[in-house]
């Protein structure tokens, strides 16, 4: 699941908690003050991919508050309480976005969960709005030893009964539905000249291209069944690229958590050079500016990724080294003044930096694993992962998400 984190002032929020956050999902942080007016008017809002909305606990001591000038002024006396009232004007504010505002998939903002954060206490500031509470235990897991994803479960619960109530509407505006083994998924049946709309999805902002069925929510139970869906595509001796592609595709949250971001599928294209990368993962919250974009290379689970036993000094296999050189062609592109239009139409945004990765091959034998951990952390700036340890980090974050013990 992906989280805009906010809050009208200064939250009760670190980096360390920040940083505890993305173990459990992805998250990213925008100051209250900021977030309508980024949802009502930066383009790059329309690029985003948000589950929930989490209004976080503001800070006992200090506020931030808008001038009448324009600017944020720290005021010393603004009591949580009166932060709690500012954050439930914003989510009132949020209910009230025009029909049209919304993102990559075609979700409206005004329409997907807000959820506040409390320390056990109902805040009756949100008396009345639309809103969700959940109690956080983040400050217990940071510094009393305590380990439970309570918080993150309670928000899952959340974010699933929303996708129960948008999946019903899907049917409604051309799609095909599935719910199977707790996986949410949606195929468009067929187009509509005008853009389609329901109380969740208007299609107009849609650019998704579809491949069939996109999984468009998890349970529990999902999770655990695309990971083995995945594994036995794996062991196939008949997969290669475009099977693994397709796979990645239609289950986009697999590579969206090893790479914590948003999957584009073939969608970002270099017109000076003809280029068209595998996968460009973009920020769960991409901003106008001072950006990244993560540009991937996929080759299959069959291709060797170290040189052969008879090399004396063995390397990486010659389909590593070409997805290297791959990689590094797209950086050059995505920055080249000629293809900047079609990279702001594809992501939303022009990317201020660009970081490399590629995926490929399966992982060596055990007693290769130092050699392969060797050669490829010789290639510092770019990240090389096998299919296998694409499937492990998933398997393991979500086992980490389950964990509880004192």
């Amino acid at each position: 699941m992906n989280l805009l984190l906010t809050c009208s002032t200064t939250p009760e929020f670190s980096q360390e908690a920040l940083d505890l956050w993305n173990k459990f999902c992805i998250a990213d942080w925008m100051p209250g003050l900021d977030l309508l007016p980024y949802l009502m008017f930066a383009p790059a809002s329309s690029s985003a991919s948000i589950d929930a909305i989490v209004f976080l606990q503001p800070n006992r001591t200090l506020g931030l508050v808008r001038r009448p000038d324009g600017l944020p002024s720290v005021l010393s006396d603004v009591t949580p309480w009166g932060a709690h009232w500012l954050n439930a004007e914003i989510a009132q504010k949020i209910r009230n976005l025009p029909e049209t505002c919304a993102m990559r998939d075609g979700r409206k903002w005004k329409r997907i969960p807000q959820i506040v954060l409390t320390d056990g206490r109902r805040q009756w500031e949100y008396d009345g709005l639309d809103v969700d509470f959940v109690v956080d235990v983040t400050e217990w897991m940071l510094h009393s030893s305590y380990s439970s994803p309570v918080t993150w479960s309670q928000i899952d619960k959340v974010i699933n009964r929303y996708h129960q109530k948008a999946i019903a509407e899907y049917e409604r505006v051309g799609f095909l539905v599935t719910v199977d083994h707790g996986l949410y998924r949606v195929k468009r049946a067929f187009h509509k000249k005008m853009p389609v709309e329901s109380d969740f999805y208007y299609g107009g902002k849609d650019k998704r291209r579809f491949r069939g069925y996109v999984t468009i929510g998890r349970e529990s139970e999902g999770v655990d069944y695309e990971a083995r869906l995945f594994e036995q595509l794996l062991n196939d001796p008949n997969t290669g690229e475009r099977q693994v592609h397709n796979f990645l595709e239609q289950h986009p949250d697999l590579l969206a958590e090893a790479m914590m971001g948003v999957p584009i599928s073939h969608q970002l294209y270099f017109p000076g050079n003809k280029q068209i990368p595998d996968f460009a993962i973009s920020p769960a919250l991409p901003r106008e500016g001072g950006d990244w974009v993560k540009l991937l290379e996929l080759k299959g689970p069959e291709a060797n990724i170290l040189a052969s036993k008879r090399h004396r000094y063995r390397g990486l296999a010659t389909a590593v080294i070409q997805a290297l050189a791959q990689v590094s062609d797209y950086t050059e592109s995505v920055h080249d003044p000629l293809n900047l239009k079609s990279v702001e139409k594809a992501l939303g945004y022009v990317p201020e930096y660009s970081q490399r990765a590629v995926l490929i091959g399966r992982n060596p034998p055990a007693k290769d694993k130092a050699l392969w951990d060797k050669r490829r952390d010789e290639q510092l700036s770019v990240r090389i992962i096998t299919h296998d340890e694409l499937l492990q980090e998933h398997q393991a974050r979500h086992a980490w998400r389950r964990r509880r013990y004192l």
